[in-house]
């Protein structure tokens, strides 16, 4: 029981965090180009997969929830948010599109189940690190698990603890506790000024976590040289060599360096 009051603590701190972010998450994300570059990418890698029914866990606002309704109306597009106030929104934008493929849920992973009455989903995805703010790695793929179907694949993508390209612009500033926060695991995500309960993810991480229970098909990296979405102020200084900053990153995402970046992405199937 204490250990279930934790749990239920330690998800409204992370509820509330977003409750807040909500206000203006929407226009912070049209002003971003570089949060919609990665999330095409992210788009990209998910549409390879073949399914009827997909779930999106931690779905924000529901850009990706709109998008995926709107381009598969033959399909079920199911989401679930810690923060009520994001499925709110997410909510009301796919109903202001007329789009009746979508159902939603205020809840964490542990709840799927009930939430959606043991439905069970061939595609789940999570886009810019929602499972980082879980409570239990383990305990989270556990649920994932409970509700996919027989042959269901997974595209996920954490925060990295191990963002080595970081490291040298956080100690230019002389910020050397911001440069080793991932790596001592005192990440508390990325604001200065509001920190919420959250955890960057190694790959040994992910493996230990997922591994009982899937098979990792796939993987790579972004944002190893390409700016991390809270620098994309950095853009027009790059200029052109933004682009071959993207090109690098897509090159090393097939080398033993995929995984030094921010985010990074997976793969997964059900193992049997």
């Amino acid at each position: 029981m204490a250990a279930d009051h934790l749990q239920k603590e330690y998800y409204q701190e992370v509820a509330s965090y977003y409750d807040e972010d909500a206000r203006d998450f929407e226009q912070r994300y049209e002003e971003n180009p570089v949060l919609q570059r990665i999330r095409n990418a992210f788009r990209e890698i998910t549409e390879r997969v073949p399914f009827d029914s997909a779930l999106e866990i931690g779905c924000g606002p529901g850009f990706d929830v709109e998008y995926f309704a709107s381009k598969y109306p033959d399909r079920q597009i199911c989401a679930i948010d810690v923060s009520p106030r994001m499925i709110e929104l997410a909510r009301n934008r796919c109903e202001d599109r007329g789009l009746e493929n979508t159902g939603f849920a205020a809840g964490s992973v542990e709840d799927i189940r009930e939430v959606f009455e043991n439905r069970k989903f061939d595609l789940v995805f999570v886009y810019f690190g929602g499972l980082n703010t879980v409570f239990n790695l383990r305990e989270a793929a556990r649920h994932i698990r409970l509700n996919c179907s027989t042959d269901a694949r997974l595209v996920l993508t954490f925060v990295n603890r191990y963002y080595l390209t970081e490291i040298p612009l956080w100690l230019a500033k002389g910020r050397f506790n911001k440069a080793f926060q991932r790596i001592t695991n005192r990440w508390r995500g990325y604001s200065d000024l509001r920190e919420i309960a959250s955890r960057p993810y190694s790959a040994g991480d992910i493996r230990r976590a997922f591994g009982p229970d899937f098979e990792i098909v796939g993987k790579q990296g972004f944002s190893l040289f390409y700016p991390a979405w809270y620098r994309s102020h950095l853009l027009p200084a790059l200029g052109n060599k933004a682009e071959t900053l993207w090109k690098l990153d897509r090159i090393f995402s097939r080398t033993p360096l995929w995984n030094i970046g921010e985010y990074s992405l997976y793969e997964m199937r059900v193992k049997h």
